[in-house]
């Protein structure tokens, strides 16, 4: 009799679980149990974006480590040749810290973990990422900056690659994956030398192995990032790269096995 019950009240909540549709689906959270995956992804792509800004603008787009010292060097009107770049790294820092605030209050409005909630998060940083890319293609902001010349429109397309830079910084924490900041690796090469199962099998020590791809997948991302900056599409290659990687992940959102459900 209890299993029949047991049965009936499955069948019902499959029933309601078919009549939410799409929002029900939306609304349910995620598996966290293989979400490394498209974190260190994200690190890939700050590589990418971070090695074409610099090498473009002369400032970072995810790294803020990079641009609070380029901000205090403008103290003293460096560096040379670039005396206003404290300017544009400003303005990334304060865009990062407004895109981890905005994506910690969207989780704390719509639940972090859920599906909607990270598919929004990633849907607006391709957008954003997107929109940069067209200005600098479309000559809007320049691909690059000579030495001795000052620009400031770069101000727009600079705080989008920041702001999403921030979103997914946050998302990492949201998903308990703290050893993989995304935007940053001193603390990543200070966890690994300081790990005592450093040398430990790859099956033992799972964040140890986060962090050394964490770290790969930047480097390889900064690596493609500066060869396609010399392309004849230059620094927009790049970024349309990163793009394509967060439309990839905002679709994997979508369909990412939901909390609980075992895989057939």
């Amino acid at each position: 009799m209890a299993s029949q019950d047991t049965s009936e009240s499955d069948h019902e909540q499959r029933f309601d679980e078919r009549k939410g549709g799409l929002g029900a689906y939306l609304l349910r959270p995620i598996d966290t149990s293989l979400t490394s995956i498209p974190i260190i992804l994200c690190c890939f792509c700050s590589g990418l974006i971070d090695s074409t800004v610099f090498n473009a603008w002369g400032v970072f787009g995810t790294m803020q480590t990079g641009n609070t010292v380029i901000l205090a060097l403008g103290a003293s009107s460096q560096p040379t040749g670039h005396p206003h770049a404290w300017l544009q790294a400003l303005s990334a820092i304060t865009f990062f810290f407004l895109g981890s605030f905005f994506t910690n209050h969207l989780g704390h409005f719509l639940s972090p973990l859920k599906r909607r909630t990270l598919i929004l998060s990633f849907f607006l940083q391709t957008a954003l990422i997107i929109t940069a890319a067209a200005l600098i293609r479309s000559g809007v902001a320049p691909g690059i900056i000579p030495s001795g010349e000052e620009h400031f429109i770069q101000l727009v397309p600079l705080p989008m690659l920041a702001f999403q830079a921030g979103q997914q910084s946050v998302t990492a924490r949201q998903l308990g994956l703290n050893e993989i900041p995304t935007t940053v690796l001193t603390s990543v090469y200070t966890d690994l030398g300081n790990d005592p199962k450093l040398f430990a099998p790859l099956n033992e020590n799972w964040k140890r192995n986060r962090r050394a791809l964490a770290a790969v997948a930047l480097l390889l991302g900064a690596i493609i990032g500066g060869w396609l900056s010399r392309t004849k599409e230059g620094m927009p290659a790049a970024l349309w790269f990163a793009a394509g990687v967060k439309a990839v992940l905002t679709v994997a959102w979508a369909l990412w096995r939901e909390e609980g459900k075992i895989p057939r």
